[in-house]
């Protein structure tokens, strides 16, 4: 049902009125009308600056209707990021598409499944990084890393291979967000020490905990304050612990009672060296040899251990696993498991599938290779950011599947740039999360947010500049995530994990970014102080300059006029009971002059005024968008127009949804 526009048509009318009149803002608040709530202040907060309406205001005063859904799931066969393995089964983490499935390791083929939705409750996952299997209890150990927590399940092969739903039951959880015992700022890995009946986490703050099988603490250990960013762990025969120590691109070896008992490794590109981050690490059953995924590199790098009294003393280079050609070929190596009887598989987590090797001490052999289809064009695994283009094109950021994806507004004609790359490499799109169209050119500016880089791509995926670099000085980036331009031509970056606005100017050729502002820092709270920020996401620019932010975190929009002056909204204004926001992920502004958020906590969208009084709230029901097997909301993140027509990206629902206001 749509809302009745008429009393809001009048309240926009009146603002064009008095704004026409030279009015200021506290005086527009006061203006009297029928049928609506009188735009009043923020307690706390200075005046909203009022627009005026650049369109007919009444298409976007209405609820918008689902009209159709512009593109679906496109999901690669797998996007493999773990591996363990009992006898008869591989255990694959497939981050991309949130579940453990169990390969035969005879035919090849997935007999059952684990998990399949995003989520925090038991038995999904967010972006899972680990697992590791038990074979004297049966039980998989599962690291939900954005979760803070290790997920135990048991396992039955028996069960598996009849394909039932009860191959995997849940059993326990243990771990959550903090730094106290038991606590993780996400957890990285996951190992079970068979010999001491312990499984250890790894807490990405630079530590290892240790639990017994049930998930009670025992202790932790950090390599003398020494780790930093730790990954994947495994836990050798004998019981000593290896883990990655990725940024310093080594691996620490452990005794059990966590002492250090040496490391090996360097940064490079020779024998025994890891050219990036290393992230996958195993150990062969019989204890002589250490596997480890040098990704950068796109190769394995494989060490003969040496050991005295019990305990490992050290590793030396014995053979590298080169990446191959054709479908042997390592595009994103990650994790890695042997088995007992001497084969090797390796996840490839951006090749999409799985390497089978056998091994001996100074070689390795291809055996198979599994899945590997990557995703279909048209499709979409978690879309993010949406712009439309002069010419009509739909520009979508395709978050899982590592690319942007353009269409004609039909959806036909599908094609895209970008892939799973290097900071600072050509084309390489990691992780983005928002996009912006340059009026005038038509460059696609995209955030690509683990690269910590803006890059610039013409309108068909030439790069044309990349700037930017990990830091907290002016100009540089950590996890930039949402992306706007200005009515006079300037970028603004939400630099996300540095809690602020960057703001610069780019050469006419696009070839230079000059930085020119910095706006805000961090402030935690609803209540913190506007102008400060808690990972603010999504970001766009007034036709009057005005900067509007999706301040994710605090759970607030907060707007920049051009006088300098921050205000922060964390309720809609209205008649009755009005729900705040709740992780609002986007925010846009309609041809209108309207503001719409992407109010992703609470599955709707919302539209204020730019004094922030409500003209519509809609959630997947009012709007007539149909439910998606396993998700009965949606998930918003941003929204784009052209004309009376609205897309929608609904994130955990894999599609692009079309909305009208006529």
């Amino acid at each position: 049902m749509r809302m009745n526009s008429s009393p809001l048509k009048a309240f926009a009318l009146a603002v064009v009125v008095v704004a026409a009149a030279g009015f200021s803002a506290p005086h527009a608040s006061k203006i009297a009308f029928t049928g609506a709530q009188e735009p009043r202040l923020l307690a706390g907060t200075p005046p909203a600056r009022l627009l005026g309406y650049t369109s007919a205001p009444s298409a976007y005063l209405r609820q918008p209707v689902y009209a159709s859904t512009l593109v679906g799931p496109g999901l690669a066969a797998m996007n493999p990021v773990d591996v363990s393995s009992d006898s008869q089964y591989y255990f694959i983490l497939d981050a991309g598409q949130y579940r453990v499935v169990a390969v035969n390791r005879t035919t090849g083929n997935i007999d059952c499944q684990l998990g399949g939705k995003q989520g925090a409750g038991p038995g999904q996952f967010g972006d899972a990084r680990a697992l590791d299997y038990d074979a004297a209890t049966n039980q998989l150990y599962v690291a939900d890393t954005p979760n803070n927590r290790v997920e135990v399940f048991a396992f039955t092969d028996a069960a598996c291979a009849a394909s039932s739903k009860s191959a995997f039951t849940y059993i326990s959880q243990f771990g959550s967000k903090g730094t106290g015992n038991e606590q993780f700022s996400q957890v990285y890995g996951v190992g079970v020490d068979a010999v001491h009946g312990w499984v250890y986490a790894v807490d990405g703050a630079g530590r290892v905990e240790k639990s017994d099988l049930a998930g009670n603490y025992i202790s932790h250990f950090n390599a003398g304050g020494t780790l930093s960013q730790p990954r994947q762990l495994t836990v050798a025969p004998n019981g000593d612990v290896l883990l990655i120590n990725a940024r310093v691109h080594q691996c620490v070896v452990f005794d059990s009672a966590g002492t250090v008992l040496f490391t090996f490794g360097s940064q490079g590109t020779g024998d025994g060296q890891f050219s990036n981050d290393p992230r996958g690490i195993g150990v062969s059953a019989d204890g002589t040899l250490v596997f480890v995924t040098d990704s950068g590199g796109k190769r394995v790098e494989v060490f003969s251990l040496q050991a005295s009294g019990g305990d490992y003393t050290g590793a030396v280079f014995a053979y590298t696993i080169a990446s191959g050609t054709g479908s042997n070929q390592f595009v994103g190596p990650r994790g890695l498991v042997t088995t007992s009887d001497n084969h090797l598989l390796i996840s490839d987590e951006w090749g999409f599938g799985l390497h089978e090797l056998s091994f001996t001490s100074t070689a390795a052999t291809p055996t198979r290779n599994l899945f590997g289809a990557g995703p279909p064009l048209p499709g979409v695994n978690a879309p993010r950011g949406i712009q439309i283009a002069s010419s009509g094109q739909i520009y979508i950021v395709d978050y899982w599947n590592q690319r942007i994806e353009y269409m004609n507004p039909d959806g036909s004609g599908a094609q895209s740039f970008g892939f799973r790359g290097n900071p600072s490499q050509k084309g390489a799109i990691n992780f983005a999360w928002g996009a912006a169209i340059q009026p005038g050119t038509g460059n696609i500016f995209v955030a690509n947010r683990e690269s910590d880089q803006v890059e610039v791509f013409s309108a068909t995926g030439t790069t044309i500049a990349i700037f930017g670099v990990n830091g907290t000085a002016s100009g540089d980036f950590h996890l930039p995530q949402g992306i706007a331009f200005g009515p006079d031509g300037t970028l603004y970056v939400d630099d996300s994990g540095n809690n602020r606005i960057e703001r610069f100017t780019m050469s006419t050729d696009d070839l230079t970014a000059t930085w020119d502002a910095t706006y805000g820092k961090k402030g935690i709270g609803v209540t913190a102080p506007p102008g400060t920020f808690n990972n603010p996401t999504g970001i766009a620019v007034g036709p009057d300059g005005t900067v509007w932010v999706a301040d994710t975190r605090n759970g607030r929009i907060q707007s920049r006029a051009p006088s300098g002056q921050w205000t922060a909204l964390s309720t809609p204004i209205g008649t009755g009971g009005q729900l705040a926001f709740k992780a609002p992920w986007g925010v846009s502004v309609a041809p209108d002059g309207s503001i719409w958020v992407s109010d992703t906590g609470n599955h709707r969208i919302v539209s204020v005024d730019t004094a922030g009084n409500l003209i519509f709230r809609a959630t997947e029901a009012a709007m007539g968008i149909p439910p998606v097997r396993g998700n009965s909301v949606i998930y918003p993140f941003a929204l784009a127009f052209s004309g009376t027509t609205v897309y929608l990206s609904d994130i955990w629902s894999d599609r692009v949804i079309v909305l009208t206001t006529s």
